[in-house]
């Protein structure tokens, strides 16, 4: 992950660069602007503080806007939930194993029954996985497995009972909901591309504004100008390595509930 801080002692121009990469302009600090103190770890964690007259309801039905760049500890509470895309986040090394309750070939319809998560020695499903934990946020990223073969309202039927499975276990965790990510021009077919990718993107954000969880759309992260997975990126069309797993991170740790609050 990303480990440059900008020093900006041009603040007389009329905009900078964020730290999160992208072009902000310069906004004067005023007493009714500058917002109260960040929410503590002892409050409510789906419910950031205020900070920036905004509420956390107004986040919801829409993509996270970047915000604030939270440090790396941030994730530090968190859980990631997935199939082999997410897998990567602990094989290259990016998170601890503990923290990535995810496997290869999973999709939606099978997450919820193939225990395929072992703790202390015993397989159990995601979500028996998740009871044992206390995630502070959770992330999901489902359906790249799926997009091809398996029907959209299923798709979105199977993922909402995740959801429901996660937020009656965890009732104060912060859930978002992962854009499924773009493959290669030369991976597509006509049951996988990203014509349907992003068709079953948009239902997957109006599922999560249904399940009042939180929607990013991770996928213009990597994608590039015409929304592919850049071909160089990819040996197979699909995966990648630590390279775009570090710009996934970093895209989270710059659209999070808190940081487009502040």
């Amino acid at each position: 992950m990303k480990r440059f801080a900008l020093l900006l002692t041009a603040v007389m121009l009329a905009g900078s660069l964020s730290a999160c990469g992208f072009f902000t302009p310069i906004v004067p600090v005023t007493p009714e602007s500058s917002g109260a103190a960040s929410g503590s770890a002892g409050g409510d964690a789906s419910l950031p503080a205020e900070s920036s007259g905004m509420d956390t309801a107004a986040l919801i039905g829409s993509p996270i806007p970047e915000g604030a760049e939270q440090p790396d500890s941030y994730l530090d509470d968190a859980i990631f939930i997935g199939d082999s895309l997410t897998t990567g986040l602990s094989l290259y090394g990016l998170l601890p194993e503990e923290q990535v309750l995810a496997d290869t070939g999973i999709n939606p319809q099978t997450i919820l029954t193939r225990e395929c998560i072992s703790q202390d020695g015993i397989d159990k499903t995601v979500l028996d996985a998740a009871a044992s934990l206390d995630p502070g946020k959770i992330y999901i990223m489902l359906g790249a497995n799926g997009v091809a073969f398996l029907n959209f309202e299923d798709i979105v039927d199977w993922y909402g009972q995740l959801i429901d499975g996660l937020k009656a276990e965890h009732p104060d965790a912060e859930i978002y909901v992962q854009s499924i990510l773009p493959v290669t021009r030369e991976k597509e077919d006509e049951t996988l591309n990203n014509e349907r990718i992003t068709e079953l993107n948009g239902l997957l954000q109006q599922m999560a504004e249904e399940e009042e969880v939180y929607y990013l759309s991770v996928n213009e992260a990597i994608a590039d100008e015409e929304g592919f997975l850049p071909t160089d990126l990819s040996a197979d069309g699909m995966h990648f390595g630590t390279t775009v797993y570090e710009e996934w991170l970093d895209y989270l740790l710059c659209h999070t509930a808190e940081g487009a609050l502040q």
